[in-house]
């Protein structure tokens, strides 16, 4: 994704926190990439002197917003049926140390709550993972969750509140998940 040639993706992440406000869903997913700078002494010594200019940190800004956003265009998001669609709301670029840079987005999204059962679906290409992933899904009080379609490992815990989704290297991701809660 970045203009740096020099990145592996080495493991993403994210939180999804679910709430209902009146009757609406919002949901609030923060997704972090994790990527090894294999510093081959380029043009530039590592990621981080790259960044250093302000051109390429905003540029790079940029791609990795745009890139994020065309993915989840692609995608097809329910809620209760009715597609809503994703969007980025923040992106920033950190590091853990000097050759371990991370990409955080901030993804926003809302749909309608019905009484009784709510289902979120998410519709995607299958895919071989490149790399280690992990997801974290928090409903808020009172939801409660019901059921899990997922062709990855996953716990449900915190009184049916917290899912855990977990995918290693190799992994198949099927295209096909879905909640149930209410």
């Amino acid at each position: 994704m970045s203009e740096y040639q020099n990145l592996k993706p080495i493991f993403a992440s994210s939180v999804m926190r679910i709430s209902k406000k009146e009757s609406k869903l919002k949901f609030s997913n923060t997704i972090t990439y994790d990527y090894l700078d294999l510093e081959k002494g380029n043009t530039w010594k590592n990621y981080k002197e790259f960044l250093n200019s302000p051109t390429n940190y905003n540029s790079e800004l940029q791609l990795y917003w745009e890139n994020l956003q065309t993915i989840l265009d692609s995608e097809i998001n329910k809620i209760n049926e009715e597609e809503v669609f994703l969007k980025i709301i923040h992106c920033t670029i950190q590091f853990h140390d000097k050759t371990h840079p991370y990409v955080q987005w901030i993804v926003e999204f809302e749909g309608n709550y019905v009484d009784g059962q709510n289902t979120y679906e998410n519709f995607v290409e299958d895919e071989i993972l490149e790399y280690p992933i992990y997801s974290l899904y928090l409903f808020e009080k009172p939801l409660t969750v019901k059921k899990i379609v997922s062709s990855l490992k996953y716990n449900l815990g915190g009184s049916s509140r917290i899912v855990e989704y977990f995918g290693e290297l190799n992994d198949r991701l099927e295209g096909y998940e879905a909640i149930f809660f209410q």
